[in-house]
C-alpha cells in the first residue's frame, strides 16, 4: 500500500464514523486536562471530517496565546486568534482567521495540534498529502500533539523520511505519548 491508497481508504473510514461529536468532545475534555508545554499553542480550524477544534481553541484562548494556521501559497502562517476574532471561508471550507499573518518562526509555538488522517501507536501521523504541515515541522521545533477518532489509529502508517513524528496523540480511549520524551 503506498500513501495515496491509505489516504483513500482512511478517507473511508472517517466518512462512516457516526459518533463523531461525542468522540470529540472526549478528546476536547482530555487536551483540557493535559500537561502541556507552557507558552503559545497553535490549533488547527477543523473541518467537518476532523475533530471538532472549536470547543479546544474557546478553552485555551483564555489561557495561553492562540495562534490559527492560515494556507499562504504552499505554507502556512499563523494568526492570533480570540473571542473576538473575524474568520472567512478559503480554501476546501477552511475557516481561516481575519488578522495579521506571521511566519511560524515569528511565533514558535510551543504547542502545535495538528490535523491527520490517519496515526499508528508509534505517533507517525499521515497528512492529507499537502505538505503544510511537514513543511511547518521542519522549520520550527514544537510540541506536536495528533487529535483523532478512534478509527484513525492504524497498524502502520507509511512513512517518509522527512516525516516527523507526533509527541502526542489523543483519542477518546486516552493519551499515548512519544516513548523517546
Amino acid at each position: 500500500m503506498d500513501k495515496t491508497s491509505q489516504r483513500k481508504a482512511l478517507r473511508a473510514i472517517i466518512a462512516g464514523i457516526f459518533d463523531k461529536a461525542r468522540q470529540s468532545e472526549q478528546v476536547a475534555r482530555l487536551l483540557q486536562n493535559v500537561v502541556l508545554p507552557s507558552g503559545s499553542i497553535c490549533i488547527y480550524n477543523s473541518l467537518p471530517s476532523e475533530v471538532d477544534t472549536k470547543q479546544i481553541i474557546e478553552y485555551f484562548c483564555q489561557r495561553r496565546e492562540v495562534y490559527l494556521p492560515v494556507v499562504d501559497g504552499e505554507d502556512m502562517l499563523l494568526v492570533k486568534v480570540d473571542k473576538d476574532t473575524q474568520y472567512q471561508v478559503a480554501n476546501w471550507g477552511i475557516y481561516e482567521p481575519i488578522g495579521k499573518r506571521y511566519l511560524p518562526s515569528e511565533i514558535r509555538p510551543a504547542v502545535t495540534v495538528t490535523p491527520l488522517l490517519g496515526v499508528d501507536e508509534k505517533l507517525n501521523r499521515l497528512g492529507k498529502g499537502k505538505g503544510y504541515y511537514d513543511r511547518y515541522f521542519q522549520s520550527l521545533d514544537t510540541f506536536k500533539v495528533g487529535l483523532a477518532f478512534e478509527e484513525q489509529v492504524v497498524d502502520k502508517v507509511i512513512c517518509d523520511p522527512w516525516d516527523k513524528p507526533l509527541d502526542m496523540l489523543i483519542t477518546s480511549k486516552g493519551i499515548i505519548k512519544r516513548r523517546d520524551l
